[in-house]
């Protein structure tokens, strides 16, 4: 009878430390998918930003310099957009 209850209380016991290491487990699997969509999100926005970049550069060679000059404001709002939501995460 002894030897019964001592096996229960080692399995409880193996088992609850199981619980904890594959819970802490899971915890850190979780951390790096949350990273990974971070970093695909930053990826994405230096992308949209390079874009932007180029065309405010290309601009006032197809266009003139006044069309020009109200899409780079628009591209500074839409980049402290992005920066504030990259701030955010």
């Amino acid at each position: 009878m002894h030897s019964q209850l001592k096996f229960g209380l080692m399995f409880i016991f193996t088992a609850f430390i199981g619980a904890v290491v594959g819970g802490q487990a899971f915890a850190a699997d979780k951390t790096l998918k949350d990273k990974a969509v971070e970093t695909g999100h930053d990826m994405s926005r230096g992308a949209k930003k390079m874009g932007r970049a180029i065309q405010d550069k290309t601009c006032p060679m197809v266009n003139g310099k006044v069309e020009c000059a109200v899409k780079e404001a628009k591209h500074g709002v839409q980049n402290a957009a992005d920066k504030m939501e990259d701030a955010a995460d």
